[in-house]
């Protein structure tokens, strides 16, 4: 186990005073014009709240799982929101986390794809950047307690595991690798931000992270808006994408989340610009975060799809059930779903 540089990084995070930036003279979401945009914005939710509860389409969207000690080939179950579970090279890895809901105000629409007691065992959880929907303490100290597997983490995170006495963590910075039993794990850039408290805006990095083996390479995409430059950039450093696992939602209000996410069509766009072969669509559905319908990032990507065809002629889009299991075999086609309309 041994953190390196696989090549030399074709750029470096932006840091000034201690935060980080996307790009030089960034306006922070800290500013206060935020906040009445922010409030309505959740009231709106407020209004769809009742009618996505009551959304007849729920069970359509779970498949009990079926557990998997190991797998060498990629073997790919969405748990809801951005936490999934990759099984590639014999060893198990669980990104970004989360069991229950980040906050009252924010209840589970879609319950785990999975008994927390029925994981397998998980060698490496990797957190993209620290939002409570992504780095879920209680989920985490559960990990910790029964699995104690290897946490990566990106950059200014490592010291929040330290201080609950979580030692087996490792931070990188974007580019940076780390190679765990055979399996190189990668920092890699996407457009975000990071806060847990009211005093920490922007003092951790975000990422995306790929995991590579000698026969095959896994994207997740973490929480990102759309920036052509880091997709294509990821897409030239790691030619051999195999699966894409790309944040769809929430998509509305357009205005607010394009800033810090990606629509389903621009993470259409995003997947042709890193160049990977098949779409796990995930961030959608599973907490009232934003003003979408339940299923709408789904729709929205599946009309973007059929609108794509001649760009996609050998690629896949996967849309995946919470505690389905794809099987993403070498040189093999996966179950290639397109969306059911009877749903």
């Amino acid at each position: 186990m041994v953190k390196k540089h696989l090549f030399k990084p074709p750029f470096t995070p932006l840091k000034r005073h201690g935060k980080f930036f996307n790009y030089n003279n960034e306006h922070l979401h800290e500013s206060p014009e935020w906040f009445l945009p922010s409030i309505r914005m959740f009231f709106s939710s407020l209004k769809k709240r009742f009618l996505r509860a009551k959304n007849p389409n729920l069970d359509a969207w779970i498949e009990p799982y079926k557990e998997y000690a190991h797998s060498y080939e990629p073997l790919i179950t969405w748990l809801g929101h951005a936490t999934m579970l990759i099984q590639l090279g014999n060893i198990n890895i669980l990104a970004d986390p989360i069991f229950e809901s980040p906050s009252l105000l924010f209840p589970r629409v879609l319950p785990l794809g999975i008994d927390p007691q029925k994981l397998p065992p998980i060698d490496v959880v990797v957190i993209s950047h620290n939002h409570r929907d992504h780095m879920d303490e209680p989920t985490i100290h559960f990990l910790h307690q029964n699995h104690n597997p290897l946490f990566l983490v990106p950059e200014g995170n490592k010291s929040w595991f330290l201080s609950r006495n979580i030692k087996n963590v490792e931070e990188l910075i974007w580019w940076e690798t780390y190679e765990y039993k055979g399996v190189d794990i990668s920092c890699v850039p996407v457009w975000h931000w990071s806060q847990r408290t009211l005093f920490d805006h922007n003092k951790t990095l975000w990422c995306g992270w790929v995991f590579q083996t000698q026969d095959d390479t896994v994207f997740f995409a973490g929480d990102t808006a759309y920036c052509e430059f880091y997709f294509k950039t990821i897409g030239q450093m790691f030619p051999n994408i195999g699966v894409a696992l790309m944040p769809v939602g929430p998509c509305d209000p357009d205005h607010m989340m394009r800033r810090s996410h990606m629509s389903a069509e621009q993470a259409g766009q995003a997947f042709l610009d890193c160049g990977a072969r098949y779409f796990i669509p995930m961030h959608w559905g599973t907490f009232h975060f934003g003003t979408d319908m339940f299923e709408t990032p789904i729709e929205r990507l599946t009309l973007w799809w059929q609108d794509h065809q001649t760009e996609l002629p050998q690629n896949s889009l996967c849309l995946s059930k919470l505690g389905q299991q794809f099987h993403l075999a070498h040189h093999k086609n996966p179950y290639s779903n397109t969306h059911d309309q009877n749903r």
